[in-house]
């Protein structure tokens, strides 16, 4: 078994362990995960009426053209996967996650401006809030990944325990940053260090507090 260098910044390891083996093949699967998961979110937003609206329109046609996104984002990532190109991979991953992202701030807004037309269903009806959030949780759990390992030195710093070398983060602690952002908590014990990644949080933090207010208001309505 190949050992660690830790006289290597955490996301620089990262970045060679996804880049190196199978492991590069977990990006082209992350950009699939999010295309499957907006598919999905998408279809049952229409089927129950919540995209109807002007911006509802906009959600729509973003979502429209999203296949056509994630296939001319894909096949370059996939050729540049099995070169290997690093250079591109992270390229195409972050050009398909960007839009993913604002794919997931159409949808927040819509839910916004949609919020009065499910009032009185009953509280079964707040399902979909909470895939809107796990949506939210997903895509920008994917969106400080590559932040991470776009940003040299790395956007975060990872704790440590005393004595002992910073370690490889993986995906549940993005995930954990992810949540704990989503829950307007702020930022983890990770200490961040890049200012886009600041203002990516932001915008995050935004979203979640928009989506706690639907979900407070459409409660109390079919209550």
């Amino acid at each position: 078994m190949e050992e660690t260098d830790y006289s290597i910044p955490p996301a620089t390891r990262l970045r060679n362990k996804i880049l190196n083996g199978y492991g590069r093949f977990t990006v082209l699967a992350a950009t699939t995960v999010i295309w499957v998961m907006d598919l999905l979110l998408h279809n049952r937003l229409a089927e129950v009426g919540l995209l109807a609206g002007g911006t509802g329109q906009f959600a729509t046609t973003l979502d429209a053209v999203s296949a056509y996104v994630f296939i001319f984002t894909s096949l370059p990532l996939l050729y540049a996967l099995w070169r290997p190109l690093p250079h591109l991979v992270f390229r195409f991953a972050a050009a398909y996650i960007a839009f993913a992202a604002v794919q997931v701030v159409a949808n927040v807004l819509e839910m916004v401006s949609s919020a009065h037309l499910l009032s009185g269903d009953g509280l079964g009806s707040l399902w979909d809030i909470g895939a809107m959030y796990l949506m939210s949780v997903t895509v920008f759990m994917f969106v400080y990944v590559l932040m991470d390992l776009s940003t040299p030195g790395g956007a975060f710093i990872w704790p440590a325990r005393d004595g002992e070398p910073a370690p490889t983060p993986n995906l549940f602690d993005y995930l954990f940053i992810s949540l704990n952002v989503n829950s307007t908590y702020g930022p983890t014990s990770e200490a961040v260090m890049s200012r886009p990644t600041k203002l990516i949080m932001g915008l995050q933090v935004l979203l979640a507090i928009l989506m706690l207010t639907v979900l407070i208001a459409r409660a109390a309505s079919a209550l």
